[in-house]
């Protein structure tokens, strides 16, 4: 494997990494961090159910991968049209070698192992 390919992987293996919702985690454990800023956020939480924040912290981690996806899926979108590249190491990433950057992502974010 090329040196432009396991950087591609670092990096998605990277966000994937990244994945987990700081917010989600909040909602779910000691609410945000207490500060006056917060304290609107920390009532609301207050009046939840154990349940229903685990409604709310799933909806919150979704969102946060679909971000990702989406700003990946942007990225690529440049890449196809506009002639973006990324670069790392003076190596040029490669660009939809096996699918796509956000395809990739949702993949190694559901387990599945790098292709061959």
């Amino acid at each position: 494997m090329g040196k432009e390919l396991e950087l591609y992987k670092n990096f998605i293996d990277g966000l994937v990494e990244r994945k987990n919702s700081v917010t989600a985690l909040w909602v779910k454990g000691d609410g945000f961090p207490k500060i006056a800023d917060n304290k609107a956020k920390n009532d609301l939480l207050a009046t939840l159910t154990p349940e229903q924040k685990d409604v709310l912290a799933e909806m919150l981690q979704d969102e946060h991968i679909a971000g990702i996806h989406t700003t990946l899926a942007y990225i690529n979108k440049m890449m196809d049209l506009d002639g973006l590249e990324l670069h790392q190491d003076g190596e040029s990433y490669p660009n939809d070698y096996f699918e796509s950057l956000h395809y990739d992502f949702i993949s190694r974010c559901d387990g599945d192992e790098w292709p061959e």
